[in-house]
């Protein structure tokens, strides 16, 4: 046999240390263009106008100043707005982490007739886009007649009864608790994986003890599923604090809520000084970072549970 001119003892070590270079390589390029945009408004919203159109001084600010974000504060109500996407946020994240967790539960451990209907609906959801719903649920959010109960009290009456809840919080909150709220289809896919490889002797050790399907749910089954609940809980939470659609067409009594407000700030450039450009465009920037931080935030506190989820996902038992 012809012998090797490298030692196997020898190439072993340098093929690790290849691969080890190579895939921290990839890692940090895949990071870098995750965080570059958040590190670009960061950037700008710290530097003054005049300094931002600095080609010399568009990436690190010479000086960092915080009057961009005390500027853009007068005239953008970040507060009020942030108050109401962040109610919009509460309520029906909650509702959808329950009602997908719930619907989940009962597609992956129960089997009864219409399941792989209700299923299939489940994947409609996620495969329909949102849009093409809008314009029929405009026109009964307009006249909701409490699901046909007050077409059924018109029979008798003459006229149906409806009420408009088209600019009111039940608008979201309504989708939320029927287990249609935004991205609740794809919510309730990662319960239903969960649950359906979950052992099932703690469901038969349950049984044994005396509770019923709901208890084994909310006592046994909801404990063992942390990382996927709080996965969830966090999603939910960035899908309608970024939303802008439905809010948007939405029109709420209460007042605006925070992201089509923030989108509406292009508007303003329009027939705007050089000047006014320059400093508006890092006010903008300002205004962004201050939009996205409190999901930075809730982001880093459940990052823990989301790397577990995503570990623990492909896995059975």
């Amino acid at each position: 046999m012809r012998k090797r001119l490298i030692p196997k003892s020898v190439l072993t070590p340098v093929v690790k240390f290849a691969y080890n270079l190579f895939r921290y390589a990839l890692l940090a390029g895949v990071s870098y263009l995750a965080i570059f945009p958040i590190i670009k408004m960061l950037s700008a919203s710290l530097t003054e106008s005049e300094a931002f159109y600095n080609s010399g001084t568009n990436f690190i600010p010479p000086v960092a100043t915080f009057q961009n974000f005390i500027h853009s504060m007068q005239y953008f109500k970040f507060f009020d707005y942030a108050k109401v996407t962040g109610l919009i946020t509460i309520t029906c994240t909650i509702c959808t982490v329950f009602v997908s967790s719930l619907v989940g539960y009962g597609i992956g451990r129960y089997k009864f007739k219409g399941r792989n209907l209700v299923y299939a609906c489940v994947l409609f959801t996620i495969i329909m886009p949102i849009q093409t719903a809008q314009l029929p649920l405009t026109y009964y959010y307009r006249w909701f007649d409490l699901f046909g109960i007050g077409k059924i009290i018109g029979l008798f009456t003459g006229e149906a009864v409806t009420i408009n809840i088209l600019h009111s919080l039940a608008r979201f909150i309504l989708p939320a608790v029927l287990g249609v709220g935004l991205r609740a289809g794809i919510f309730i896919f990662l319960f239903q994986s969960f649950f359906s490889g979950m052992p099932k002797d703690l469901e038969e050790a349950a049984k044994i003890d005396g509770c019923n399907p709901f208890k084994i749910y909310w006592k046994v089954m909801i404990p063992n599923i942390i990382p996927v609940l709080v996965t969830v809980t966090l999603l939910s939470i960035i899908y309608y604090w970024n939303d802008s659609l439905i809010v948007d067409m939405a029109k709420l009594d209460m007042g605006s809520a925070l992201m089509p407000q923030v989108e509406s700030l292009v508007e303003m450039n329009i027939g705007a000084s050089q000047m006014d450009l320059m400093q508006r465009k890092v006010e903008y920037y300002a205004i962004l970072i201050t939009s996205v931080t409190p999901l930075i935030l809730v982001f880093m506190f459940g990052q823990k549970y989301f790397v577990e989820c995503m570990d623990r996902s492909g896995s059975k038992g």
